[in-house]
């Protein structure tokens, strides 16, 4: 599998996910992004909510939401605030991230 695989399955994933959730945007990150992925190599995403009550509740629901098609995608729930405020893993998120869709744009 390659990044632009990556990307579709990525998008029937999120497709899903926001049928349920209002998401504002996805990044894809991690070794898809970088073109350093391995055979078995999960697909990280960074999915951005405007707020989020319970993150584990909400990290729960995004892997169960998962199909057999899509069980390589690790869900990476995210709140807005989080991208404006300093975090190494926010920072390397946007510094080698691909986004895959922007609903708040």
């Amino acid at each position: 599998m390659d990044k632009a695989d990556a990307i579709k399955i990525a998008e029937r994933y999120i497709s899903l996910v926001s049928q349920k959730y209002k998401i504002e945007n996805v990044i894809l990150f991690g070794s898809f992004a970088k073109g350093t992925n391995q055979i078995d190599s999960d697909i990280d995403l960074a999915i951005i909510f405007k707020s989020i009550d319970d993150i584990i509740d909400l990290q729960i629901d995004l892997m169960k939401m998962r199909t057999d098609d899509d069980l390589l995608i690790e869900p990476h729930p995210f709140r807005v605030i989080d991208f404006q405020i300093s975090n190494p893993v926010v920072s390397e998120i946007l510094k080698t991230g691909i986004e895959i869709v922007n609903y708040a744009a």
